[in-house]
């Protein structure tokens, strides 16, 4: 039986000891053709077996008539026929012992149900027998470290590869493809470049895994369209972060309109973009927006260590570069922090009187007259406090300039200070004589800082502890204990609970609740109203109405038993019209706080339970202030949560109120987490709001609930 990631099998299409093509073409501008023309070209030392019916040879090589024909079953074969030949050539691949068979052909899941259901069926297939497929819709792998280049990928021919420390894996061959492009043109060489197109069986996360096992790989740029199986890309994720390997990934189709473009391309489906987030940064994948901000991202990678804080020194003989890199730090979340007093005494020393020794540091135009300010400067601000990282900027530079110097002595400095450089160089020869020294050029102040931020922001998900959840824990869905009247109403086992039901379950879990009773007529709320002794609200309760408040049946700020009377009996009155006989009503203390906020929980298909926190009332779907976490999590990782939100601003204290008990409420969100994790999918949402917030130390109590069961669990990842 094949594992998910075995070894031996992925090792076959990584670097087979032989590569049939079926379809194989004497012209190397052909699909067919292309695959041979490049294994030729770059040594491939396995056998070739193309295979065409109509020809005795091609471009050099014997050629066969037929898979039935080879003297040996090819441990990869690549097909290279359209329709329904590439059906037949993936099941005499299968039927004949090959291990793993790369398909070229389109036509399937990209096209639609009656797509998806051919290749669905191709796939089990040679499942069955025991072979791997990559594709269908796949323009190939590619590995320049062995020559075994199963691809058509004109980019090969544009571009002239050079192999290298990173690996490229792509759903996309055009993506794929660019991102080799980009990264071939900042002069960094590419050991993989592999495209799984529909993924019937191997996926980019397997792949991921595979290159994780070859020692040159020191980064992996990932181009996802959809995530189907989590738990692969964390084990990649696992493997990268044990080796020390940047793990950088582009998921596109973040909208609605990029989810359905994704799905007619490589019949992809579509993941909940905060979700997402929550998966890469857990697993501690950087994301980057787009296949430019990728490849940005991993040349800083690769040529230094990553920023261990956000404290950035810059440099430049251009006093608004200086003024133009501030503020890009700063939007990028940077700081640029003063340099301490011996190091601003050794740069006076050094500099011309009308330089800038304060950070930013502007050496002036003073560096066309000594081209060794940057050696003389550099070393002094190294062990800086201030410094985590450096950004240079040289706006001009050219005849005068010993640019080849201020190259030299940056690529010392930066092996030295064992920190992260960034230059910013617009002009072509300056940027070429700097990448020549292996140091990261960008074409401006923005994409610089933004690389230093992003690098600084996957150190910090490096070092993030996971806290250690018990894995064997249980949870009671629904829990015992309904309030006072637990007779109300009957206790359903899937849909949705009543708030009663809903509330009741929270508390079981330690979450605190507002004081309340579930009441069955006018007699029985006017007991609670007393026993409470507060004003308190009255709502309806029953699991056929989920949105009380759009019915008015929810009536605030109660505390005569006349009102409390005559509220009940109006809703009385609605439930009748409404045509809801199992109503039940709730009577609950009118709690004081500062802020509304919401806490819940969606079981995600691919993800599993993943929690929401964030500002919470009436108007939460149009403000849309939330974050998401994935288990496990500690309070510390809700509170930085609520710190990026718009509201966290307010929960800080502003303008006089006094700091919210963010505390509080990031320990409610960890104990409906642990619920969520441990209830193993059969919650399928939570939706707590609002929370109302107290100021630091008065707690956090929720108000509201309402519970969604489900059925089977999913499997997260």
């Amino acid at each position: 039986m094949l594992t998910r990631n075995d070894d031996a099998t992925l090792r076959q299409l990584l670097d087979p000891a032989s590569i049939a093509i079926i379809g194989a073409s004497d012209n190397p501008d052909k699909i067919g053709g292309r695959p041979i023309h490049y294994m030729r070209r770059h040594g491939y030392a396995g056998q070739l077996y193309p295979i065409n019916p109509q020809r005795a040879d091609v471009q050099g090589e014997r050629c066969w008539p037929s898979l039935a024909s080879l003297p040996a079953a090819p441990e990869l074969a690549i097909v290279a026929v359209a329709g329904e030949q590439g059906v037949r050539a993936v099941d005499e691949c299968a039927a004949s012992g090959v291990a793993a068979a790369i398909v070229i052909s389109a036509g399937f899941a990209e096209t639609g149900s009656a797509g998806r259901a051919l290749q669905d069926a191709m796939a089990a297939r040679a499942r069955a027998a025991g072979m791997r497929i990559v594709g269908p819709n796949s323009q190939g792998l590619a590995n320049f470290g062995t020559g075994a280049i199963a691809s058509f990928s004109t980019m090969f021919l544009e571009v002239p590869p050079a192999d290298g420390p990173v690996a490229v894996i792509s759903q996309s061959g055009g993506m794929s493809a660019m991102v080799y492009g980009l990264l071939r043109q900042r002069g960094i060489g590419v050991r993989h470049v592999h495209a799984t197109g529909n993924e019937a069986d191997v996926t980019v996360a397997d792949l991921a895994c595979a290159v994780l096992r070859d020692p040159e790989v020191r980064i992996v740029l990932l181009y996802l369209e959809s995530l189907r199986e989590a738990g692969a890309l964390a084990e990649a994720a696992a493997m990268a972060r044990a080796r020390g390997v940047a793990l950088i990934a582009v998921k596109s189709g973040r909208s609605e309109a990029g989810a359905r473009a994704a799905a007619s391309h490589t019949g992809a489906l579509a993941n909940e973009d905060r979700a997402v987030d929550a998966y890469f940064e857990h697993h501690a994948i950087l994301r980057a927006r787009d296949p430019q901000e990728l490849v940005r991202y991993a040349e800083l990678a690769l040529r230094g260590p990553l920023p261990r804080g956000p404290r950035l020194v810059v440099v430049s003989n251009s006093g608004a570069s200086c003024v133009l890199a501030s503020d890009a730090a700063q939007e990028s979340g940077l700081e640029i922090a003063p340099l301490d007093a011996a190091t601003q005494a050794g740069l006076a020393r050094r500099l011309p009187g009308f330089a800038t020794t304060t950070n930013p540091v502007d050496i002036t135009a003073a560096l066309l007259s000594n081209n060794g300010l940057f050696g003389e400067v550099l070393p002094l601000i190294a062990s800086d406090p201030a410094a985590d990282g450096f950004l240079i900027d040289i706006p001009v530079a050219g005849r005068g300039y010993d640019v080849a110097a201020f190259a030299a002595d940056t690529a010392d400095f930066a092996a030295r200070a064992g920190k992260p450089v960034a230059v910013v160089a617009w002009q072509a020869p300056v940027a070429a004589a700097f990448r020549e020294r292996g140091v990261a050029v960008y074409a401006d102040e923005q994409q610089a800082c933004g690389a230093l931020a992003a690098l600084y922001r996957l150190h910090r998900l490096r070092g993030r502890v996971a806290p250690a959840w018990a894995s064997d824990a249980t949870a009671t869905v629904p829990p015992a204990g309904l309030g006072e009247d637990s007779s109300a109403q009957a206790q359903p086992s899937t849909g949705t609970l009543s708030e009663a039901h809903s509330l009741a379950l929270l508390a079981s879990q330690g979450l605190t609740v507002a004081e309340h009773a579930v009441c069955a007529d006018a007699d029985a709320a006017v007991a609670a109203w007393r026993r409470i002794g507060a004003p308190v609200a009255l709502k309806a309760c029953s699991a056929r109405l989920p949105h009380k408040s759009e019915h008015g049946l929810v009536a605030l700020g109660l505390n005569d038993e006349t009102a409390l009377r005559e509220a009940l009996a109006r809703q009385a009155r609605t439930l009748a019209r409404l045509g809801v006989d199992d109503a039940a009503w709730i009577v609950a203390r009118m709690h004081a706080g500062l802020h509304e906020c919401a806490l819940g929980v969606r079981n995600d298909p691919v993800f599993g339970p993943v929690v929401l926190v964030g500002a919470g009332g009436k108007y939460v779907e149009a403000l849309d202030d939330v974050a998401v976490l994935l288990p496990p999590f500690g309070a510390e990782d809700v509170a930085a949560k609520l710190r990026g939100l718009r509201i966290g601003a307010l929960l800080a204290g502003v303008r006089g109120d006094p700091p919210a008990d963010v505390e509080a409420l990031a320990e409610q969100a960890v104990r409906l987490g642990r619920y969520a994790r441990a209830a193993g999918g059969r919650v399928a949402s939570v939706d707590i709001n609002p929370v109302l917030v107290g100021a630091r130390g008065q707690g956090a109590v929720a108000l509201d609930a309402l519970v969604e069961l489900a059925g089977a669990p999913p499997a997260p990842g």
